[in-house]
């Protein structure tokens, strides 16, 4: 289990820095273009690129929301259970979650095998096919992260999250 942990937190820290270095690209990107258009070049890849590096880090941050129990939750019936019931509720929230994230990567095979070789609408080198491989990376690890959470609840290996106002 320990092992597990340590995988885990190695990937959190690295797409955490992936997510660092994207929010950056987009606010260069977003200057750049700001830059350009009030010199009168416009420059198109510059907001495709920006639109996609936000859409990686959606995907990508809720990896790190799931991990660090940050995601959105409406818990005022939940955090009223007795914790027993509130343990077991979340084990079978997460699994639930897993079951979703394997469905979603379903759907993106589906789609990306659809979308091969379809370039971007800006860039012909870009194809579409990678954001949807970003996607696909982030449901897998976000499947991951809430496997590994159920687990640990299931195994009282970690303690119940407080409600969200607390």
């Amino acid at each position: 289990m320990n092992g597990l942990l340590r995988v885990r937190e190695f990937i959190e820290k690295i797409i955490l820095g992936i997510a660092v270095v994207l929010m950056c690209g987009i606010a260069i990107f977003i200057m750049m273009q700001i830059i350009f258009r009030t010199i009168g070049v416009g420059i198109d890849w510059t907001e495709e690129f920006a639109r996609f590096s936000f859409i990686c880090v959606t995907f990508l941050g809720s990896v790190i929301a799931i991990t660090r129990n940050k995601h959105i939750t409406i818990d005022f019936l939940v955090v009223k259970l007795p914790d027993i019931v509130r343990r077991w509720l979340l084990v079978v929230i997460h699994m639930t979650m897993s079951a979703f994230m394997i469905i979603c990567m379903y759907g993106l095979n589906i789609i990306m095998r659809a979308a091969r070789g379809v370039p971007s609408n800006t860039v012909a080198w870009f194809q579409m096919n990678y954001i949807y491989i970003v996607v696909f990376v982030g449901c897998i690890f976000m499947c991951f992260s809430s496997l590994l959470k159920a687990l640990e609840y299931a195994l009282h290996k970690i303690e119940l999250p407080p409600a969200q106002g607390a």
